[in-house]
Parts: structure tokens; C-alpha cells; sequence
């Protein structure tokens, strides 16, 4: 699994966004050129972060390493394995950004959690491993999902697109 650099995660994003979000669609892989769902190897945790501490400090069950410290979580609030759709866009200000397009059965349980955790970090968490911990901006209540940073290049994002779908 990928991890990314520190820097990285303290300015990412988790927002909504529509149907028709701006920029270029770029498929993560020959496999995301059709359109239909597409199914994790690995479920998908999404783990709300409830601190973050310095590298180097004790682990355990609900404490993952990432770069930039010791992220401790709380329970997943569900497991994902699949996605309507997965892609990685150039975005109008030139950075990249990861889209999920979640099923409808996951939808609601995400607009409702999401609603109500505007300003926190949701951990994206692939078989135990901390991929990145993006800060929630706004509810998203229609399954579009976006994990954007002007600093993401297209490799960065085509690869964190693979980590999540396996």
C-alpha cells in the first residue's frame, strides 16, 4: 500500500460534489474505461480520527501509523467493497482528485455520518493500513466523493485510486 507524504494529508479535502463535477475524467485503470460498478479487493474501512499523535508513540488496535504521526481511530463506520465508479480528475485550480461514486446502500449511512462530522478527518483505511486521513468540508449526501489536493500529481492520485480498489 501506498503512504503518503505528511504534507499531503493536513490539506486534503473530503467534499461533496455533483453529477457533472468540473475537469477531465481520467480512468484509474484499462478496467475503469466501462462504465458500472467496481468491486474492492480489500474492503474499504472509513475510520473517524479522534487524534493524532507524534510519531514514534505506542500502537495498538485503533492506532495506525501514518507519516506524520500515530493516527488513533474510532470503529469503522462500515466497510466499503464496492464502488459505482472510480476515477482521478485534474481539477480547475491543476491539482488532482480521487472520485468514488458510492452505491446507493451506502449512500445514506455516508450522508447521514458525514452530515454530522463536517470539520473532522475520516481515516481511508485498505487491510489495516492508513492511506490517508482527509478533513470532511461538507456533508456529502449524494454518494459523490472526492479527495482532492493541489498537490496530488496524476501518478499521486492514479496510485491512491489503486490502493483504494485494490
Amino acid at each position: 500500500m501506498v503512504k503518503l507524504v505528511a504534507a499531503l494529508a493536513a490539506v486534503l479535502l473530503l467534499a461533496a460534489c455533483s453529477e457533472s463535477a468540473p475537469g477531465t475524467a481520467v480512468p484509474t485503470s484499462a478496467a475503469a474505461d466501462r462504465s458500472g460498478p467496481v468491486d474492492a479487493k480489500v474492503p474499504v474501512e472509513l475510520r473517524p480520527v479522534l487524534s493524532v499523535d507524534p510519531p514514534g508513540s505506542p500502537t495498538g488496535p485503533d492506532a495506525l501509523e501514518g507519516d506524520d504521526g500515530v493516527y488513533r481511530v474510532a470503529p469503522s463506520i462500515g466497510e466499503f467493497t464496492r464502488f459505482e465508479d472510480v476515477g482521478v480528475e485534474e481539477t480547475p485550480t491543476g491539482g488532482w482528485a480521487i472520485n468514488l461514486k458510492l452505491p446507493p446502500d451506502s449512500t445514506m449511512l455516508f450522508a447521514d455520518w458525514t452530515s454530522k462530522h463536517v470539520g473532522e478527518q475520516l481515516a481511508i483505511v485498505v487491510d489495516g493500513k492508513l492511506l490517508i486521513a482527509p478533513m470532511i468540508q461538507s456533508a456529502i449526501t449524494g454518494g459523490a466523493v472526492q479527495v482532492s489536493d493541489p498537490e496530488f500529481t496524476e501518478a499521486t492520485a492514479r496510485e491512491l485510486a489503486r490502493s483504494i480498489t485494490g
